[in-house]
This record gives structure tokens, C-alpha cells and sequence, in this order.
């Protein structure tokens, strides 16, 4: 608020002194301590009510966030959700071992062991030959898988 220094304070105490008369003096300045204290109070009051309209105030705008929130944790739930299909369908291992389109075939038991990975060797030098020498075949040579049946060759578009 305001200050008033020492010199301020002396200068106050000789008007009143002056003014009251030294008899009177000291119950007059009783009195203005009474009535000092009674406005601190009175402000210190005010402060405290108006520091608990604001933390009510806080209290109710964190009640709207925490609605809001609920809202808020229903949709991280179905995120949740659509996250863990979307994980699982990652996670699908695919065609089982030797499956072709448009060819029924029987599902393994779940608990069968899916065996050895298949072996990539190549193919013989004679078809690597035929690959150097055959001016249609554009590409690198054939591979031969072990452990599979050989896949069906491309069907030619050219007559």
C-alpha cells in the first residue's frame, strides 16, 4: 500500500501532540489502534473470502475437466481398442505353409509345429545356361525351394 518512513511518523505524533493535548494523547491513541485493528481485520476477512470464491471457483471448473475427462477416457478406451486390433492383425502370421489361392486346403492343428524353415538353393547350371541363352527370359535364373512343391510356372501372356 502506502509507506511512511520514520520522519513521517515524528511529524504526525507533534500534530497530534499539538492538536490533543498531551492528557488526552495516550486514550486517543488507544482508540486509533482499536479502530486500526478492527480494519485489518476487516480486510483480512475480505481477502479470506474472496481467496475462497476463487479456490470454489477452481473447484468447479476442475468438476467440468473431470467430465470432460470422462469423456475424454471413454475415447482413449476404444483408441485402446482399435490399437490392439490393429496390433493383432499385424501380429496374424498370414497363409499356413504351402497355400495357394483357389486351392481348399486343410487347417493345421494348432498345436503342430511348423517344422525347419525351407532351404533356398539354386537352380542347376543348365537352367542358368538356358537363362543366359534364352533371349525372352529377362530376370535372374529360377531358384529352387527344398521342402516345398515347386510353384506353378506364370502363365504366358504371349501366344
Amino acid at each position: 500500500m502506502f509507506e511512511m518512513g520514520f520522519w513521517e511518523l515524528v511529524l504526525v505524533a507533534v500534530v497530534a501532540l499539538i492538536v490533543v493535548g498531551p492528557e488526552k494523547l495516550p486514550s486517543v491513541a488507544r482508540t486509533a489502534g482499536l479502530w486500526v485493528g478492527k480494519a485489518r481485520r476487516m480486510i483480512a476477512d475480505v481477502k479470506a473470502e474472496v481467496d475462497r470464491e476463487l479456490q470454489l471457483d477452481e473447484l468447479k471448473q476442475s468438476f467440468r475437466q473431470q467430465a470432460d475427462l470422462g469423456a475424454l477416457k471413454d475415447f482413449s478406451r476404444q483408441m485402446k481398442s482399435l490399437e490392439q486390433d490393429i496390433q493383432a492383425e499385424f501380429n496374424d502370421p498370414g497363409p499356413p505353409p504351402g497355400w495357394r489361392p483357389g486351392v481348399a486346403s486343410e487347417m493345421p492343428s494348432p498345436d503342430a509345429s511348423p517344422g525347419p524353415a525351407p532351404a533356398v538353393v539354386a537352380a542347376p547350371s543348365a537352367s542358368v545356361n538356358l537363362a543366359k541363352n534364352d533371349p525372352k527370359r529377362v530376370g535372374p535364373p529360377p531358384v529352387a525351394v527344398v521342402g516345398r512343391p515347386p510353384a506353378p510356372p506364370p502363365a504366358d501372356s504371349n501366344p
